[in-house]
């Protein structure tokens, strides 16, 4: 590390409790030290591991990736600041090896749960697949192993087999790499909709070593990212309670909410809320899906770094929920047919020469529809609630500018 950095310290004081930081952090890429530091994120730092039963210690160097202020103890945060490490865990293993006599593997060596080769890690970080004839879909990656990926991604997804570029970005360095891969299978909501996909990474050549190197870096920084942050349940915690207790006193901060197979994130920053998003849903609207969920997780990450999700909303946080509350309480009031979010809609593009001025908001669905889009873009990428696009869409179809799938022909 050439830049100047600070030294922390923490302290195993005998070879059982290294094995238990080995096997829940070291092993995984990071580790966390607890304390009162004032440190910026990634900011360089040397980790100064005391062994006092072997007479010896450790120095790790590494990354500040999250830190935890003191004000978040009283809320069930760990105080001090997790580090992502600079050396892969074979190389730790083998320098622990070499001073201490210990042998411990690296997650790699021994595998995963259910015999895999590869073990996989949670990581909740931004993700774009492309694949010939297909919309680029974004998405967000719900676990990662040097095998493959699973993403959450909004309703629809390019066949099992079909080979895909898969696009991941590093949370905290701002990286992205493009890897190839194959689809490998769908993951289906309640209601049979697609809600994930696992893609099967095909690394091959000279880039192989690169691509792994690159994968493997996520899971160390997402691994670290975690080990401070603040977790709960939904279910005693709803979002707009977290926006209120949480979003207004730090800097700035991330929230990743999960339910079932969806990832949602809200990021805040000097009391306002950045941005919001769920699958392609952005913004206030997706703020309004989030904040209707009272089943899930959450994760607060304070003083991470924001993450773009559409144009920057900015908005003061109370302002941002008493708007969100206004088109909740609108769309529940509005009489409303709810359609099948995997339907599709098409153009029928004999008409379109004969419609008379289309409406700003008849125009977007026209605009989106195509040729068999599915309901749920339409619901998803347009900024009004969702009874107003179904009334407008149902319009359209009954003025003959739109085709209406019938739900024993989605698909």
């Amino acid at each position: 590390m050439s830049e100047a950095y600070r030294v922390l310290g923490t302290t195993f004081d005998s070879a059982a409790a290294l094995e238990r930081e080995w096997n829940a952090n070291l092993a995984k890429g990071g580790v966390f030290v607890p304390g009162r530091f004032e440190l910026l994120h990634r900011e360089p730092v040397l980790v100064f591991v005391d062994l006092p039963f072997a007479g010896k210690a450790l120095d790790l160097e590494g990354r500040v990736v999250h830190c935890v202020p003191p004000e978040f103890e009283e809320r069930g945060g760990r105080v001090g600041v997790a580090v992502e490490l600079r050396e892969t865990p074979g190389e730790l293993s083998t320098r622990i090896e070499s001073l201490l006599g210990l042998r411990f593997e690296a997650e790699s060596e021994r595998g995963g749960a259910e015999g895999r080769a590869a073990p996989r890690a949670v990581a909740h970080v931004r993700a774009r697949v492309t694949a010939p004839g297909h919309d680029p879909i974004e998405g967000r990656t719900r676990n990662l192993s040097l095998a493959g990926v699973l993403i959450a991604v909004p309703g629809e997804a390019p066949p099992v087999g079909e080979k895909v570029l898969v696009t991941i970005g590093h949370a905290t360095s701002g990286e992205e790499r493009t890897l190839p891969g194959v689809i490998a299978r769908h993951e289906l909501d309640d209601r049979g909709g697609i809600s994930g996909i696992g893609i099967r990474f095909e690394f091959e050549g000279p880039e192989a070593r690169e691509c792994e190197a690159f994968v493997s870096r996520i899971k160390a920084s997402e691994h670290a990212r975690r080990l401070g942050a603040i977790t709960g349940s939904l279910d005693t915690l709803g979002l707009d309670e977290l926006l209120t207790s949480f979003g207004q006193c730090v800097p700035r901060g991330r929230f990743t909410l999960v339910r079932g197979g969806q990832v949602g994130t809200a990021q805040v920053e000097g009391g306002r809320l950045q941005s919001a998003q769920l699958g392609a849903c952005v913004g206030i609207k997706a703020l309004v899906r989030l904040l209707a969920w009272d089943t899930g997780e959450f994760e607060f990450h304070p003083n991470g770094p924001a993450e773009a999700a559409g144009a920057p909303l900015g908005l003061p946080i109370e302002v941002a929920l008493l708007e969100a509350a206004r088109i909740l309480d609108e769309d529940r009031l509005s009489p409303r047919r709810r359609l099948d979010p995997t339907r599709r809609v098409a153009i029928v593009p004999e008409t379109l020469p004969g419609a008379a001025g289309p409406s700003k908001l008849e125009q977007q669905i026209l605009d989106l529809a195509g040729s068999g889009t599915p309901v749920s873009r339409l619901l998803d990428g347009i900024a009004e609630t969702d009874a107003r696009i179904e009334d407008t869409l149902l319009d359209l179809v009954e003025r003959g500018l739109l085709h209406l799938e019938t739900a024993a022909s989605a698909v």
